[in-house]
């Protein structure tokens, strides 16, 4: 009974946050604009929280310990290309935000619409940034699954785990609309700083009396055949470093979940100081990275065995080392407050992506001008990615890094297109927009494929050829013109 308290813990913590995002949203998700950005009405702490739980997911809490247990320096590359990202938004952020005010965008498809003047390229957009949104989504449900596993001690299988949180998610997203998911993702993104910082901080000093001992067993460590965890980096980690820092901060602020809840700011202000609050949530990803070392150095010292047929190269092993750090080191209450923050961050992210999506397919895909149609559409769409999204997850599961950094990949292609169209208006037309950015589309699901240079991030390769049939595509418009 003791171990089923984690379990308790983390379901009173779903009814509390549900039922509060469901009451907020039967009062205000009536209208469109409610339903898509929350009457624009979101203040700075609001606006805080539910941006930082909306950003940071089941690859903070899961994926990004699962690559430093399985890699080692490698995920180090993710953390710095979200530093740098904050840079840019800094800048980018507030733009986007004053436009969408000025413009009555309600969604990131609604500024290439605009700024190309074509329904077909806000389509384009809406197709390619909701195509690219599903893997984010399905590592979300994934994510789920092995939190509320581990949670329950193994009693709970993870495939059903999976379905039932996905059938309370799905509906409180489809009633409410963003007002709901900036609620839930309100009280979500509070309990996340908890956990993340209790287990990142506390776990290395429990395990073995500090930093530098923990250190000392990974650098003396021999890692067994298969695994490629190394904590000095070789040729392949730098290759990955700067080409994924080249390219991964361009996709950051272009998700349409993010700009989705951008869009909702109260004023420009509150943006602004956003871009500085929210980079919190940015350095609590080093405590999550601390997880993943704590995982292999317990491993590499014995202290964490693995059952019969399993390994520790395998994803599925390394991806659930922040839930087996949990269950290793804590008892079960600290584990359900630890379960609550890590499933938070899963399913208000989930929620604000499915929100996200089913505004881009009904806003700016399907030719709906009735408001309370344009509301219902929304609502079946959203419904309709949520279930594919779980096909995806129960059957087609995947490394969880490796999902997120696929669709970064994809939405960085549209960058380009968008930074040319709002700073020198005519330059580029729509199909000159479409051409390019579906080259660096197909490039991107090539590299992830064949890996032709191994090392190389697909987004970076993606992007170089976007830029090259950019340039080649202006200066013949340039000569004929």
């Amino acid at each position: 009974m003791f171990e089923w308290a984690a379990l308790i813990i983390i379901a009173a913590w779903l009814i509390i946050t549900f039922t509060y995002g469901y009451l907020r949203s039967r009062k205000r998700a009536g209208t469109v604009e409610e339903w898509f950005v929350a009457g624009r009405g979101l203040g700075l702490l609001v606006l805080w929280l539910s941006l930082g739980a909306n950003i940071y997911s089941s690859y903070t809490f899961l994926g990004l310990p699962g690559m430093a247990a399985r890699y080692g320096f490698k995920v180090f590359a993710i953390v710095l290309y979200g530093m740098i990202s904050y840079i840019i938004g800094f800048w980018l952020v507030p733009l986007l935000w004053r436009s969408a005010r000025e413009r009555k965008w309600l969604t990131i498809a609604d500024a290439f619409q605009d700024l190309y003047n074509s329904r077909l390229m806000g389509a384009y957009a809406a197709l390619t940034g909701s195509l690219w949104s599903i893997p984010y989504i399905q590592l979300q449900l994934q994510g789920m699954g092995y939190i509320i596993q581990a949670s329950s001690y193994g009693y709970i299988n993870r495939e059903w785990a999976t379905i039932v949180a996905f059938i309370v998610l799905a509906i409180i997203v489809t009633i409410g609309g963003l007002v709901s998911v900036t609620s839930i993702n309100a009280l979500q993104g509070a309990i996340m700083l908890i956990a993340v910082w209790l287990l990142g901080i506390v776990s290395p000093i429990i395990a073995f009396g500090g930093y530098d001992k923990m250190f000392n067993i990974l650098v003396n460590a021999n890692p067994p055949p298969g695994l490629k965890f190394h904590i000095t980096p070789d040729f392949s980690d730098y290759l990955f470093l700067y080409t994924i820092i080249f390219a991964a901060p361009f996709g950051f602020w272009l998700w349409p979940n993010r700009i989705q809840n951008i869009f909702g700011a109260k004023d420009e202000r509150i943006v602004k100081r956003n871009m500085v609050l929210t980079g919190i949530y940015q350095i609590s990803q080093i405590p999550a990275v601390m997880v993943g070392l704590t995982f292999i150095a317990l491993y590499f010292s014995g202290q964490i065995t693995l059952p019969p047929g399993t390994h520790i190269y395998e994803k599925e092993v390394t991806d659930q080392s922040f839930m087996l750090v949990a269950t290793t080191l804590y008892n079960p209450i600290l584990v359900g407050i630890i379960g609550a923050g890590a499933l938070a961050a899963s399913l208000s992210t989930a929620a604000a992506i499915l929100h996200a999506c089913g505004a881009l397919f009904s806003k700016n895909i399907a030719p709906i001008r009735d408001e309370k149609m344009l509301l219902l559409s929304a609502r079946l769409f959203t419904m309709t990615i949520a279930i594919i999204s779980l096909i995806f997850a129960l059957y087609l599961p995947d490394v969880l890094v490796s999902l997120l950094l696929v669709g970064y990949a994809g939405i960085i292609q549209l960058f380009p297109e968008y930074l040319i169209a709002l700073k020198k208006p005519g330059l580029v037309n729509k199909y000159m927009a479409i051409t390019a950015s579906s080259l660096g589309m197909i490039t991107v699901f090539y590299f992830k494929t064949f890996k032709p240079i191994p090392g190389v991030y697909e987004g970076f390769a993606g992007l170089l050829v976007n830029l090259v049939a950019l340039a080649i595509m202006i200066a013949i418009k340039k000569i004929k013109g």
